[in-house]
């Protein structure tokens, strides 16, 4: 699929097929920046946009777009741990690529083979995801270009199959090639509208769009989709006496558009816009921009040198994207209204513009320059910012002349993995059920294995297992003994043959013990646990063992039951030195006690032995209530 020749063969104009996403302007207004350059360059192409997602199916399409748009205009923090997953839970990101292009990889290929392209590029992470992986598997065979708008969080950004990354922050450039492998990045000047280039005086856009000359002006934009708290943020400006008139951009939010206009409706400073193309217009007019999101609006900010503040939507992605440009200077940040008033106002004082000022753009007071050499204003020469027009090939440029620098997997690889991937997943499968108490309860009915809760007997007897550090069992069971009272013990380890004999003859007994643990394979230990204690202590086939407080996982239960070795529950677990329970205990009930090996906890168990006394029961150990049925 696609052409490999930097010449094509159909004879006719290169063929540019550009992958967007209606999610957030920025990625559209990125593939619009990029098909207008391309259709005014030098090489005769045939360029064409189309929604990429969109075309890996109507389910993810719903997945991905309007679940963003929901966490983001109602449950924000949802999106951030999402977000925080898929950057620090390796297996939580693996998993949203291998679910991407479950869904999405052949929807897109027989959609890009409509198109029969020379050159693929993606301008929305989640379509470079799938994208990809039809290059590096061959089903796409021209080369790939991915665009880079944001400076932080790039796991979905940059991907090994895609051939060129069209990067806008220096910065940047170690962590794509970290991700994609050397070579793989190429620091272009930033993807924006020739529009946000060319020369505009602030006073004429002003006048243009009807706004007071006087004074100054602030736009205050929740991006494409109007998020954030776009309305606190006017209420805050409009308590700046200096500001004479505040644009606030609700995007294509109908619902924000209507509140914020019936909101200020006697505010006559406040001028409320829906979606609008009119962004060059306004920013050359405005003195700050106050942004939610960030992103190619911040680009475009820095192209016409108005200073932007971003307050509003710290969640996510734009959190690590905006405090990074704040640490490059690049914007400031506001954590609240407070410090977005303090920004906005010394915002003002490196503005290009406002009432009779000079513009401070030098190249964008000369008609004679043109647009093309306009260098971003206030943007640094060094490497590591944004880098302006002039320093960096532009987008264009890179893409007309994409290596191929990716190479396909081998097709034996492919068939191997195909083959694989259904054992893995089985084999996973099997770990988790063996590793999980969720499905315990039905792996009890089918391996018959039924945890003891409860001795029928005839007898006013009730089991008392006191579970104890291992140093402290002898000290405890002869201070018990003393009172005489005899229990069983457990701790889960391994004892030696005189502590066995001295406990004995104490009149007390050793029960085999399952320690509780968090490993993820710890069931795989558990024959080799019980069959050391149950060796130590002289016992054969059938005994019983104290299970877990948490209980048991499907394969601690295979393997007990393998071992011939009978789980005890317990009727009650009870702590030594916590207040007794009012609840009264009945003949035949086993209590599991836990004593860290004091004196107050010995007095506990000596209070419980007391209590069961007064309830007319005697307390005894586990082998001699199961020997009295």
């Amino acid at each position: 699929m696609g052409r490999s020749e930097d010449t094509p063969d159909h004879g006719g104009p290169r063929r540019v097929l550009i992958l967007s996403a209606d999610v957030g302007e920025g990625h559209a207004a990125a593939a619009r920046a990029l098909a207008q350059q391309i259709e005014s360059g030098p090489e005769p192409a045939e360029v064409t946009v189309i929604d990429g997602l969109a075309a890996m199916g109507r389910v993810l399409r719903q997945v991905v777009q309007d679940g963003y748009r929901v966490q983001l205009r109602f449950l924000p923090w949802s999106y951030s741990l999402v977000y925080w997953m898929l950057e620090h839970v390796p297996p939580v990101r693996w998993l949203t690529r291998w679910q991407l292009r479950l869904f999405g990889a052949r929807p897109l290929a027989r959609r890009i083979a409509e198109y029969d392209p020379d050159v693929i590029v993606s301008t929305y992470p989640a379509v470079t995801v799938v994208l990809a992986r039809l290059r590096r598997t061959g089903a796409v065979s021209c080369p790939t270009v991915a665009t880079i708008t944001d400076l932080t969080g790039l796991f979905f950004w940059a991907q090994p199959g895609i051939d060129m990354h069209l990067v806008m922050y220096g910065e940047s450039m170690p962590s794509v090639e970290r991700i994609a492998g050397q070579g793989s990045a190429q620091l272009v000047a930033p993807l924006i509208s020739a529009e946000f280039l060319q020369p505009r005086c602030p006073l004429e856009s002003r006048r243009a769009l009807g706004l007071p000359e006087d004074g100054r002006m602030v736009v205050v934009s929740g991006g494409g989709w109007g998020v954030g708290d776009v309305e606190g943020a006017v209420r805050e400006l409009c308590r700046v006496g200096e500001v004479s008139s505040i644009v606030c951009l609700a995007g294509r939010n109908e619902q924000l558009h209507k509140r914020l206009s019936s909101t200020f409706a006697r505010e006559s400073r406040v001028h409320v816009y829906g979606f609008t193309d009119a962004m060059p217009q306004l920013l050359a007019a405005a003195d700050a921009l106050v942004h939610s999101t960030g992103g190619v609006t911040c680009l475009e900010a820095k192209a016409t040198g108005t200073p932007v503040v971003s307050y509003g939507l710290p969640v996510g992605h734009a959190r690590l994207n905006t405090r990074a440009m704040a640490d490059l200077e690049l914007l400031r940040l506001a954590n609240d209204t407070g410090e977005l008033r303090e920004h906005v106002q010394a915002s003002f004082a490196e503005s290009r513009s406002g009432a009779g000022e000079t513009p401070a753009v030098t190249a964008a007071s000369d008609p004679s320059v043109p647009a093309e050499e306009l260098t971003l204003a206030t943007s640094p020469s060094a490497e590591g910012s944004v880098p302006a027009a002039s320093q960096h090939p532009h987008a264009v440029d890179v893409v007309m002349k994409t290596p191929r620098r990716v190479s396909p997997i081998p097709l034996w690889r492919l068939r191997l993995a195909a083959l694989c991937a259904p054992l893995v997943a089985v084999l996973g499968v099997s770990m988790w059920t063996m590793s999980t108490d969720e499905v315990s309860a039905l792996a009890d009915a089918i391996l018959h294995v039924h945890p003891l809760v409860h001795v029928s007997t005839s007898q006013p007897d009730v089991s008392v297992i006191v579970r104890t550090p291992s140093g402290e069992v002898t000290r405890v069971a002869s201070e018990l003994a003393a009172q005489g009272i005899h229990v069983s013990f457990a701790d889960g380890g391994v004892h030696a043959p005189a502590t066995i004999a001295g406990l004995r003859a104490l009149g007390d007994e050793l029960l085999p013990e399952l320690p509780p643990g968090t490993s993820l394979l710890r069931w795989m230990h558990t024959r080799g646990t019980l069959h050391a204690q149950a060796h130590a202590l002289g016992l054969h086939h059938h005994f019983y063992f104290l299970q877990p407080a948490g209980g048991l996982t499907v394969g601690q239960l295979l393997l007990s039951r393998i071992t011939g070795a009978r789980p005890v529950k317990g009727t009650r677990r009870l702590s030594a030195t916590r207040p007794l329970p009012q609840r009264r205990a009945h003949p035949g009930d086993v209590l599991v006690v836990s004593a860290n090996g004091s004196s107050a906890s010995v007095q506990g168990i000596e209070r419980l032995v007391s209590r069961l006394g007064s309830e007319g029961l005697s307390a005894e150990s586990l082998a001699a209530l199961t020997g009295s049925r």
